[in-house]
């Protein structure tokens, strides 16, 4: 094996290969971060054929060199810009290979490192870390990657004495808890709906004496390392403190959401006093008192929401009973103390001030370790509408008994959903964190039996960014879970239909026919758009026409139809599917204009996904005309209709509906004449005027702003506007090539009297890739997909690279702090199947054509298609596929017939099969 030998002094790095010696000169005591992110990458850059590396240091150096004998030795050290870095990570993820810590006495002892490095590339795999203590933005980022959630419960990975500021942001969010509150906000009154931070269960801390508690803010850091692992979603976090007179605690805690029981958390706190012994105080909360303060921006606003009806404690237990304010929601909070240190008569109860305190006083022993277990239940009335309120009489598991129950659920959830990479560390771990945020934000086993009435919101159970709300999201997200766990996806799917007389209601209000679903939903499916917006940079009330994005329902609606296509669920359809389509196609109809002088159908007044563009410039109201996104979608809704209407198993049930042959008619006479223009290079129009509109000089935007993802927002500085701009925030009519199949797309476009040249796509993707800002973390992702189907394999990778690390690396500056984008999250997952493994479920026969990425050596993972259970595994030479039930399969084009459980494996290059 090809490792590299690495060793640093105060003022170089010393790199050992193939028996080589390699100096580079380092002040690794005067460096900064990215000082030596530059050595990282210079390394990388010499030496390239590699399997990983060890990082040599002295046996007494500088930094904590204990391990746990498989490689996991840390190398930690702090940059002169107040950065804490841990040297192997850095290097594992700058070379994308495994890096360990060894004694330089251990380094020759070359018959253990191969078991080392597989142990640290498994464990690298399955789990992220921080070192370090940070604080602010980059503290709250971590905070939301290193959230345990069990799609019901989400608690912020904080360590459990942090308290709310702008340092910290420990918060606890439940899925369903909204509740709406007026603000007034200089001369305006705004009422915004908001994602309400519930009462908080995690507090604890300590004290020695007559101290005060300890607080990351009064004690100084030694060391800190926090491990969230994917496999079983325990967070730990191993802090050594001292406090201001020299006292040395080491505090390990570890934290974890039940997936196996949606209502409840627990944490095991144990402490060792390292260099005294003397009387010690631990103090535990339930703290009534929380607020929605998570995002900056929207601190100035309400940030009230619930109040604490009552509460108590007796010995070892303690509750909290509240209610939102304006939706009414109880809020149930419970918990159960015990220790190895005490006894429930130890346990001292006090409660005042919406807070419930237990706090226990011992004499505590130098060296010794002393451990409580808290274990938490959590209840809204929404989940548990008929005894939310009897929290107070459960009985809590222990902390083992929830520990074995959640490692079992997430072991489950796993063996369907894992997407397992070989040959690409970096892209692997990542694929996982995004796989187990998905399942953390929306689980099978909180959604089974209709517990929840809710869907996947933009952020997860992470944040309060976009207010908690329901976007259109749903459309990235909902294939990942119509892949894994189709009975979850058609749960997700009910929060929509029982919000469907909701939605009517907002069309019969704005003058339309059929059901307008609402571009931000909430608790009840009313629409929580805000109709003015404070622009952060030029401190102006700009209208926001955002609701105006009626394509809401469009995702609705192909979410729907792709769950049935993948499912083959009759009965959902004649329950609930059709109703919904039926609804969506008579809004969309009575949207429909005909212009006797072009002799075309035109849909005026929407937005499209772009964002960017709300308005004609001379426009008083919102919206644009023909947006080729909604309109073309709009024609496959159409022909849709048309093809479930001539189904005999759905005629009756459409036509109880109202949908007649009449309605039919339409249809077929709208979906070929709907506007949509394309000019002379067949690049199609985003809206109608947008080829007149001014390019810009994106260059110099970059020199002069360097972030320019907010387009919109800094052209309002300059008094200007995106709408005169060809400026896009994100994909908009390249989504379509996101639903829809080339073929599918180009046939939409000539069934409207357009022709088209095989190049068409191509020629799309680079006109509005230049134009195109990426201001949504989804616009990489989407632009990624499309260019690997027109075989432009390095563009795709690069942008899918930018997609897979937007999140952990954090590139918009900032907003993974608010809480992670599950979107782009999902649309990770998918464009991995779906582009690299060249899987499309959108047909009666699932379809096989892979276009693997050079860096990778194999793809394999797990779906479901029509009833069956998949099993894939695709490399550079063969594709291997299994199903647990006969079918018919398509790979690259042939067709093939699978004996149950009898894996097919076909020579990708010769076209053999075997098996």
């Amino acid at each position: 094996m090809n490792y590299l030998y690495i060793a640093f002094t105060d003022i170089s790095v010393s790199v050992g290969y193939n028996n080589n010696k390699y100096d580079y000169t380092f002040d690794t005591v005067n460096s900064t971060y990215h000082d030596w992110l530059n050595i990282a990458k210079k390394i990388n850059s010499d030496f390239q054929l590699i399997d990983g590396g060890v990082i040599q240091r002295p046996v007494d150096g500088d930094g904590d060199g204990d391990g746990d004998g498989d490689g996991k030795k840390s190398y930690v050290i702090k940059t002169q810009d107040n950065k804490t870095i841990d040297v192997a990570n850095l290097f594992t993820e700058s070379l994308n290979k495994p890096f360990i810590i060894e004694n330089i006495r251990e380094v020759n002892q070359q018959n253990s490192l191969e078991r080392k490095f597989i142990h640290r590339e498994k464990e690298l795999t399955w789990s992220i870390e921080y070192s370090g203590l940070t604080s602010g933005k980059d503290e709250y980022c971590q905070e939301s990657l290193l959230t345990v959630a069990n799609g019901y419960i989400g608690l912020r990975g904080t360590l459990p004495e942090m308290t709310a500021s702008h340092d910290y942001y420990p918060a606890t969010y439940i899925a369903g808890l909204y509740n709406q509150a007026t603000s007034q906000v200089n001369d305006h009154q705004v009422v915004n709906e908001d994602f309400v931070n519930a009462p908080n269960g995690q507090f604890i801390s300590l004290k020695i004496g007559d101290g005060d508690y300890i607080h990351p803010n009064n004690v100084t850091t030694l060391a800190l390392t926090r491990h969230l692992d994917f496999k079983t979603g325990v967070l730990s976090s191993d802090w050594l403190i001292e406090t201001t007179d020299g006292k040395q605690l080491n505090i390990r805690c570890f934290k974890f959401a039940n997936m196996a029981n949606m209502s409840h958390y627990c944490l095991h706190y144990q402490f060792i006093p390292l260099n005294f012994s003397g009387e010690m105080t631990l103090l535990t909360r339930l703290e009534g008192n929380t607020c929605n303060a998570g995002v900056e921006r929207y601190r100035s606003l309400n940030q009230n929401h619930y109040s604490v009806l009552e509460g108590g404690a007796k010995q070892q237990n303690a509750y909290l009973l509240a209610q939102t304010h304006q939706s009414k929601i109880g809020i149930g909070l419970a918990s159960s103390l015990c220790g190895d240190f005490f006894s429930p008569q130890d346990i001292i109860c006090h409660f005042s001030d919406s807070v419930v305190e237990q706090s226990i006083i011992f004499n505590a022993q130098k060296n010794t370790p002393y451990t409580v277990e808290k274990s938490v239940a959590l209840t809204t009335s929404t989940a548990y509408p008929d005894n939310w309120q009897d929290i107070t009489k459960w009985e809590l598991p222990s902390w083992q008994t929830q520990l074995a129950e959640t490692k079992q659920a997430w072991q489950t959830l796993w063996n369907e959903a894992d997407i397992a990479v070989s040959g690409d560390l970096m892209t692997q771990k990542l694929l996982r964190l995004h796989t187990y945020h998905l399942l953390s934000s929306a689980s099978p086993f909180s959604n089974e039996k209709n517990k929840l009435d809710v869907s996947v919101t933009a952020r997860g159970l992470h944040g309060e960014a976009y207010r908690g709300h329901i976007f259109w999201d749903e459309i990235f997200i909902f294939p990942f879970y119509i892949m894994h766990f189709p009975d979850t996806a058609r749960q997700l799917l009910l929060y929509r239909y029982r919000r469907l007389e909701t939605a009517r209601l907002a069309a019969k209000a704005a003058g339309f026919q059929g059901a307008m679903f609402p571009w931000q939903s909430g608790h009840d499916g009313t629409e929580q758009t805000q109709v003015l917006h404070l622009n952060p940079l030029s401190g102006q009330w700009d209208p926001d026409h955002s609701c105006r994005q009626r394509h809401v329902s469009l995702a609705i609606a192909y979410n729907v139809w792709l769950y049935w296509r993948n499912t083959l669920d009759n009965p959902f359809m004649k329950e609930y599917g059709l109703e919904l389509l039926n609804d969506i196609t008579l809004f969309w109809l009575g949207l429909c204009q005909w212009d006797e002088q072009d002799q075309r159908f035109h849909i005026s007044g929407v937005m499209g996904p772009d964002e960017f563009h709300e308005k004609y410039a001379d426009a008083q109201e919102g919206g644009l005309k023909d947006n080729a996104y909604t309109n073309l979608m709009v024609a496959w809704l159409f022909n849709e209709m048309t093809t479930l209407y001539r189904d005999k198993r759905f005629t009756d049930k459409l036509s109880e509906f109202g949908f007649s042959a009449n309605t039919l008619d339409k249809l077929c006479q709208i979906k070929t004449q709907l506007a949509v223009t394309l000019n002379q290079d067949d690049v199609i129009e985003q809206f109608a005027g947008y080829f007149a509109l001014d390019d810009l000089d994106w260059e110099s935007y970059r020199q002069k702003y360097g972030n320019i993802y907010r387009m919109d927002r800094i052209l309002r500085k300059e008094n200007k506007s995106a709408d005169d701009f060809k400026v896009a925030k994100q994909a908009d009519t390249l989504m379509l090539f996101n639903n829809l199949d080339k073929t599918t797309v180009k046939s939409l476009i000539e069934s409207l009297g357009h022709s088209l040249s095989e190049s068409f796509t191509e020629k799309n993707l680079h006109y509005y890739l230049k134009r195109t800002s990426h201001g949504s973390t989804l616009s990489r992702i989407v632009h990624a997909y499309l260019a690997e189907q027109i075989q432009l394999h390095d563009l795709s990778w690069q942008l899918y690279q930018d997609a897979l690390y937007s999140d952990y690396n954090d590139i918009q500056g900032g907003t993974t702090a608010e809480g992670i984008h599950t979107g782009v999250m999902a649309a990770t997952l998918n464009t991995t199947i779906m582009a690299y493994a060249g899987i499309d479920i959108r047909q009666d026969i699932l379809n096989i054509a892979p276009s693997l990425p050079k860096q990778w050596q194999g793809l394999s993972f797990k779906l479901r298609h029509q009833c069956a259970l998949f099993h894939i595994r695709v490399t550079h030479n063969n594709i291997t596929v299994m199903s647990d039930k006969a079918c018919t399969i398509s790979i690259n084009n042939h067709l093939y017939s699978l004996v149950p459980n009898t894996p097919l494996s076909l020579n990708s290059k010769e076209g053999n099969a075997n098996g």
